[in-house]
């Protein structure tokens, strides 16, 4: 797996969004909630396909394994 330095950027910045919402129960904005979750999910098939971002139950999970992946490597992200 490699991906792009702009889509590292994107589903580390909806991931990170995602996480100073909460949880869902107790979050103040279900719905913002939801729509940044679909772009999550959006950000990550873009970023490794359909499959692999649909081995994760969630959005969020295949964001945590991507972000964490990337930051443990110097070679997952292409500059371009």
């Amino acid at each position: 797996m490699s991906i792009t330095l702009q889509q590292f950027e994107k589903i580390d910045g909806l991931y990170a969004s995602i996480l100073r919402m909460g949880n869902f129960e107790t979050c103040a904005d279900p719905r913002g909630y939801i729509q940044a979750s679909n772009r999550l999910l959006d950000a990550c098939i873009d970023a490794v396909g359909y499959d692999a971002a649909c081995e994760f139950p969630s959005a969020e999970e295949c964001a945590a394994a991507i972000v964490t992946r990337c930051l443990s490597s110097a070679t997952l992200v292409m500059a371009a």
